[in-house]
């Protein structure tokens, strides 16, 4: 669902512009509205190099996985996406997504659609325990990056940030649009890298740290999707290891009524 067909315009869809540049090209920028530290934060990475994608007139399917490889930081230099259907099947296809600027590769994808049909349906994973988000307290924003301002979360579980070593890394908050955007799959791409750097609920103090890949495993159907709306996600995050400046994490986001939407892995860099 995009903002032409809600009748409504939202800034994540401001946010993300492509202008066609000649064949599987497509020309864009970065939104300071959605920076980090240094550069727009992961999240408006992966959902451009996936927006992309879809974009292309002669794709098929919906989304069912992408890794995504963030290979430099970006500025507020021109942007330029390069897309290649690398194989295209009737049951799947495979795309490449390249995110370039001042002539080198800064980020790329590979973009796994599938035709999703009628099979055998069940959840294993295990719906977290949580109170209804119109019941926390929305948290006082004090400074931070930019982007944190075009999220509404309310912190379920964990511990707050820089607070010192708890033991682990795990937290659980309810997420959602500023603008309660309907959710769609750029939106959820995005959303999968909403969690906080895990080191920072290891840490007693701030850690330079960058996300290297990124896995995204999309369960939600558009159905499932149309049916949440822009109404909150569930959103379980958690590290297994930290060694040698590297750790991993895994997330996973949720409907209010218990459907796995998607499940998310990294692999970061920190000092």
């Amino acid at each position: 669902m995009d903002s032409a067909a809600t009748g409504a315009a939202f800034n994540f869809d401001d946010a993300l512009p492509l202008s066609a540049d000649g064949r599987r090209r497509w020309l864009t920028r970065a939104d300071r509205r959605y920076w980090n530290a240094i550069g727009p934060f992961g999240g408006w990475t992966v959902a451009l190099l996936l927006k992309a994608v879809l974009a292309e007139a002669d794709h098929a399917g919906t989304p069912v996985a992408m890794t995504a490889n963030l290979m430099a930081g970006l500025d507020d230099q021109p942007l330029a996406l390069e897309t290649r259907a690398v194989r295209q099947g009737r049951s799947m296809e495979f795309w490449t997504s390249e995110l370039i600027q001042n002539g080198e590769p800064a980020a790329m994808a590979m973009v796994t659609l599938g035709q999703r049909r009628d099979t055998l349906s069940a959840h294993e994973a295990v719906f977290p325990e949580a109170p209804a988000p119109e019941t926390i307290a929305k948290p006082e924003r004090r400074g931070g990056p930019p982007f944190g301002a075009m999220f509404d979360m309310r912190p379920v579980f964990g511990t707050p940030p820089f607070a010192g070593d708890s033991g682990q890394s795990r937290t659980l908050a309810w997420a959602r649009d500023a603008q309660a955007r309907p959710i769609d799959y750029p939106l959820l791409a995005c959303l999968a890298d909403i969690f906080a750097p895990r080191i920072f609920y290891r840490a007693s103090e701030f850690k330079p740290v960058s996300t290297v890949t990124m896995n995204v495993y999309f369960h939600a159907t558009p159905a499932e999707m149309a049916a949440a709306g822009g109404d909150w996600i569930l959103a379980e995050a958690q590290a297994r290891r930290f060694e040698s400046g590297f750790y991993d994490q895994h997330g996973a986001l949720w409907t209010r009524d218990g459907v796995l939407l998607a499940t998310t892995e990294q692999l970061c860099w920190f000092k």
